[in-house]
């Protein structure tokens, strides 16, 4: 194996304890940090030195259920779990429920701890709390553990009626929490607050702390007097309805440098928007003449709408431009953009792009279905997006893509084919809902290296010959090994971040390292190479069965 090798006057296997730990720090997957740890023998031989895991997505509870068979790593895994100082904790009335949480605590050992783990910075209620005939004695105890800990966020909050605890700084209440706000509710150095559900409370002016920095809410059911909103605040999102009329010249803070919103189709005064916005999303056409002074703004998002967007509305600063649903685009688009979405509008392309050689586009996302060339255009990543799944375009015919491209995104959920034998030679990424309409080798160019199946199934299969052999790492939605050959990487990883991996170490063995959605375990492993033969026995390793 690679620890074997014992360079042991190279430089870089010599390279100080403290430089070896940053170089890990920034290595985001754990199995990468496996495999550098393997690269010489005193890297392994000092492993304990300068490795820890990240634990981002790994919960204390998980110590005493994991499948840990790498044991010159068990006590590393452990260790970095004893480091978390980001944990959470659950409280529930079923001790067993661990998946996503550090800890967990049932309503009778509230009563019995005299502290919070000082590890513990977030506590996430359950609605069944409040329900019981003892929820007043049980809130009570549990807002006077918090306010003497060092938790700072609390989700899922039910009430007000026992006083949030002082130390909270970040407050996100429960899908049924509807109770009217006061003045002096809130704790006085709260930064961030979310309203989601059921909530139509009035906001008086005064009600929200001077402190506030970040407010999201699903639907306001009032007008936005000036003065509701504090001047410290930077972000505001409104997810759902708000009346059409909310906005009004001082409604929106000073310091204002994200606002997304979900209402107001009208037309609003020039200065009601702050020159402080930096995102400005799901906008209404009306407002276009009202953003084009905005001299700080870099993204911008165009909700729905009829009619025509003017191009020459624009504030010269933006550098991101989303237009979602059905819109005509009318005149040049600015060279300053850099991520454009154009998927379902209209448009005259060498009008949008007069001297293609001037555009250089981080991500461009269009229709994948419009024949229309993108050529001469500098396009990094290319994203193609279609929900249809009618028999209408069940043979529609896919865009050629341009060469130059390096990252595909083909979001279609129908049948298609292809308009060009080969994806271009200079593609390295390509992430596809599903592999259907790949139908013969000679598709995906031998420069692709990396392949993203989104689709969520455990029946994915990819005949013979489809990948090139340069496609070495796929990733996957579910537990499910779509080819008959072992590529150098694959891993499963769920739309909740929940990742599990299977990294190829040598000609011999694999590492698996990760963890599966809704397994309350980690997995530390070395196959051997035999093991997949049977693929449906590694499947239920991964599962823990």
């Amino acid at each position: 194996m690679s620890n074997n090798n014992n360079n042991s006057t190279h430089k870089l296997v010599n390279l100080p304890h403290i430089l070896l730990s940053n170089i890990v720090d920034n290595l985001k997957d754990n199995i990468d940090k496996i495999c550098f740890s393997l690269v010489c023998k005193r890297w392994f031989d000092n492993r304990n030195r300068y490795l820890l895991f990240n634990t981002k997505n790994f919960y204390c509870n998980y110590k005493d259920r994991s499948k840990i068979t790498m044991n010159s790593y068990r006590s590393l895994i452990f260790e970095s779990l004893n480091q978390k100082k980001q944990r959470t904790m659950f409280v529930t009335k079923d001790k067993n429920y661990i998946y996503h949480y550090d800890y967990t605590i049932d309503y009778d050992s509230i009563e019995s701890i005299d502290e919070i783990d000082q590890n513990i910075v977030k506590v996430i209620e359950s609605r069944e709390m409040i329900l019981r005939e003892d929820s007043d004695k049980l809130y009570t105890r549990l807002y006077e553990l918090i306010g003497k800990s060092n938790v700072t966020g609390l989700r899922k909050c039910m009430t007000l009626k026992y006083g949030i605890p002082m130390n909270i700084t970040s407050l996100a209440f429960s899908y049924y929490f509807n109770e009217a706000l006061f003045k002096g509710c809130f704790p006085p150095n709260l930064k961030k607050l979310k309203f989601v559900g059921q909530f139509n409370q009035v906001i008086e002016v005064g009600v929200l702390p001077d402190t506030l920095e970040s407010l999201e809410i699903g639907h306001l059911n009032q007008i936005l007097e000036p003065g509701v909103l504090p001047t410290s605040l930077k972000i505001l999102r409104i997810t759902g309805s708000a009346p059409d009329n909310y906005l009004k010249v001082g409604s929106l803070p000073p310091n204002l440098e994200e606002f997304i919103q979900n209402g107001a189709y009208i037309n609003i005064d020039s200065n009601v928007l702050p020159n402080s916005l930096i995102t400005l999303g799901k906008v209404p056409l009306p407002w276009m003449k009202s953003i084009k002074p905005l001299e700080n703004l870099r993204s911008l998002m165009v909700r729905r709408s009829t009619g025509c967007l003017d191009l020459s509305d624009l504030p010269q600063s933006l550098t991101r431009l989303d237009i979602f649903h059905s819109l005509s685009v009318l005149k040049s688009l600015p060279t300053s953009i850099k991520h454009l979405n154009i998927a379902y509008s209209e448009y005259d392309i060498d009008e949008l792009f007069p001297d293609r050689s001037l555009y250089h586009f981080e991500s461009l996302q269009v229709s994948p279905f419009k024949q229309e060339s993108l050529d001469g255009l500098d396009i990094k990543r290319l994203l193609m997006e279609d929900d249809s799944v009618g028999e209408e375009n069940s043979l529609a015919t896919l865009r050629v893509i341009p060469f130059g491209v390096e990252t595909l995104d083909i979001d279609v959920q129908c049948n298609f084919k292809f308009n060009q034998n080969s994806l271009p030679s200079s593609l390295k990424t390509l992430n596809v809902y599903h592999m259907n309409s790949f139908i013969h080798p000679g598709i995906i160019p031998n420069s692709v290296n990396h392949l993203i199946i989104q689709v969520p199934r455990c029946d994915i299969h990819i005949a013979e010959g489809i990948l090139p052999d340069s496609v070495q790492n796929i990733e996957l939605k579910q537990v499910v090994f779509p080819t008959s050959s072992i590529v150098d990487n694959i891993s499963f990883e769920d739309y909740n971040f929940n990742k599990c991996s299977i990294r190829k170490l040598d000609d011999q063995y694999y590492i698996v390292f990760g963890h599966q959605k809704n397994k309350p375990f980690l997995i530390a492993s070395l196959f051997h190479k035999s093991m997949f033969l049977d693929r449906v026995n590694v499947v239920k390793i991964l599962n823990g069965e």
